[in-house]
């Protein structure tokens, strides 16, 4: 199996496993983050998870401000996860499926070079269609994509 038919399958089996995901309900953190959601929802003071931490109060306080502004690491947050008897779940969610992001990008790349080749057929005075032009991108794409090379832009 060539690296690009490899990586076709990854993606779709990937994007099956995030179509089965209920992602949507959990994509956006609760205002005051979810250490403390959780925290509270359990009825767990910054105490009783510092003791389960083996830190301060002061040092959960801390780590739930960091948890909003982006400042803790997965590794720190998988140990207060635990410490709440939860488990970390990380994820990068695409924006669309991971076969629609990279036909996309395929279709960027071949209309870079296709704007070029227009541009200079047009100072010959060989200017091509709009269709013909769109259908070359495409062809260039689906090309591109079955290289594996749709991120090297020109």
């Amino acid at each position: 199996m060539q690296p690009s038919e490899r990586a076709a399958q990854a993606r779709r089996e990937l994007d099956r496993k995030f179509r089965a995901a209920d992602l949507e309900s959990i994509q956006a953190r609760p205002h005051s983050g979810w250490i403390r959601a959780i925290r509270e929802a359990l009825m767990m003071s910054q105490a009783v998870l510092a003791r389960r931490l083996e830190v301060s109060p002061i040092a959960v306080g801390k780590l739930e401000r960091a948890e909003l502004h982006g400042g803790i690491t997965i590794g720190k947050l998988a140990e207060v996860a635990a410490a709440m008897q939860c488990t970390l779940v990380y994820a990068i969610v695409p924006d669309s499926t991971l076969e629609q992001t990279v036909l996309n990008q395929a279709r960027a790349t071949a209309a870079e070079t296709s704007r070029y080749t227009a541009r200079t057929m047009e100072l010959e005075d060989q200017a091509v269609s709009d269709d013909y032009q769109r259908e070359a991108i495409e062809r260039a794409a689906h090309e591109l994509v079955r290289r594996g090379d749709v991120w090297n832009t020109p």
